[in-house]
């Protein structure tokens, strides 16, 4: 069984011949592990860890206003850059975060002056295409767009958007629709030129933090319900299989609407906010698929092996019938090499009696 072939029975609820991985390990995390194993520059990382199925997505995370994308101006390691959502961004070189300064849709009767540019999307896709070539030889494709939550809080602002929603559900419907039908054809041209509409499109939605969705359930219901239900059915009548939420916070109350909005499973279902895999898994069975499990916060930083392998093995038990693909959000540097190691091996041990 390959990388794709497993990831598809897997999302679809079918036994496997071992339980799909799902890893992605940041620029630190490589250069500390080729360091600590003694690796010149040469080596891959998941040549080392060849049985990870899911090392990368095909995103594109771009908005509609592309021609707007450019450094407007540098100083020194401080840098003004305008990106493809009409954002005004303040960047540092050494900083991960960056400062919101201006935003599209500053004034809401901008929404009906300000229209989204025609994009031509093969020509937009042809290096995308070209690496999801080369993306497919190792692991088994998905791709992946901006959700609607966090598309239209890049138009009208992070904390503007959140009053909006407070205050004023038929702007936000309006905005929220706009964007809807952007984000539909951009998934679907995406899926079709990376190959993945049997594997699965992951939507990128920051919908809640650590504890609590950013949102309730009547916003969603009123705003995002009705648009991604559109989305949705559109791209599974094109032949879409799997529509992954990616979202890192605590969803579990509004994981219903989640699955009635048409999402297939989720990616970012992780004990620190609350969602412990095990037992989401019995609540949905083989309505809803799960994409995580792996404490990325705690258990790998600094718990110890026996932690390691009581979570890990507590996954796998449930994973036996399908609809679990194991992994964590991603691996940093404050992950120890050898506790990496040790989860890794446990995988190995589970999957020679799998």
């Amino acid at each position: 069984m390959n990388k794709r072939e497993r990831i598809i029975k897997a999302l679809n609820f079918e036994k496997t011949d071992r339980i799909p991985r799902y890893e992605i390990f940041l620029p630190e995390f490589i250069e500390k592990w080729k360091r600590y194993k003694n690796i010149g520059e040469i080596t891959d990382i998941y040549d080392y860890y060849p049985k990870i199925d899911i090392g990368t997505v095909l995103a594109d995370q771009d908005g509609p206003f592309l021609s707007l994308k450019k450094i407007e101006r540098r100083e020194s390691h401080t840098y003004y850059e305008r990106d493809s959502w009409g954002r005004l961004l303040l960047k540092k070189d050494d900083a991960y975060f960056e400062k919101e300064l201006e935003v599209i849709f500053d004034e809401k009767d901008k929404l009906d002056k300000i229209k989204f540019e025609e994009i031509d999307l093969n020509e937009k896709h042809k290096p995308l295409k070209e690496y999801s070539k080369k993306v497919e030889e190792r692991f088994a494709p998905v791709s992946g767009v901006l959700g609607l939550f966090m598309g239209a809080s890049r138009l009208r602002g992070d904390v503007q958007f959140l009053l909006d929603i407070a205050e004023d559900t038929t702007f936000c419907k309006e905005l929220v629709t706009r964007l809807a039908d952007f984000t539909k054809f951009l998934g679907l041209h995406l899926a079709e030129i990376t190959n993945t509409k049997d594997t699965g499109i992951w939507v990128y939605d920051e919908l809640a933090s650590r504890e609590r969705p950013l949102i309730s359930p009547k916003s969603f219901s009123e705003i995002f319900l009705p648009s991604y239900k559109e989305i949705f059915s559109y791209w599974k009548k094109q032949g879409i299989k799997q529509i992954i939420l990616h979202c890192d916070g605590n969803c579990l109350p509004i994981i219903d609407l989640i699955v009635e909005a048409g999402f297939t499973g989720i990616q970012g279902v992780y004990p620190t906010t609350g969602m412990w895999l095990p037992d989401i898994k019995k609540l949905y069975g083989k309505k809803f698929s799960l994409i995580g499990g792996m404490c990325n916060i705690k258990t790998l930083t600094k718990g110890s092996h026996k932690d390691i392998e009581r979570q890990a093995k507590a996954i796998l038990e449930v994973a036996k019938d399908g609809g679990v693909i194991i992994g964590t959000h991603s691996i940093g540097d404050d992950i120890p090499v050898e506790n990496y190691d040790y989860y890794y091996s446990i995988l190995e041990e589970i999957e020679r009696i799998w």
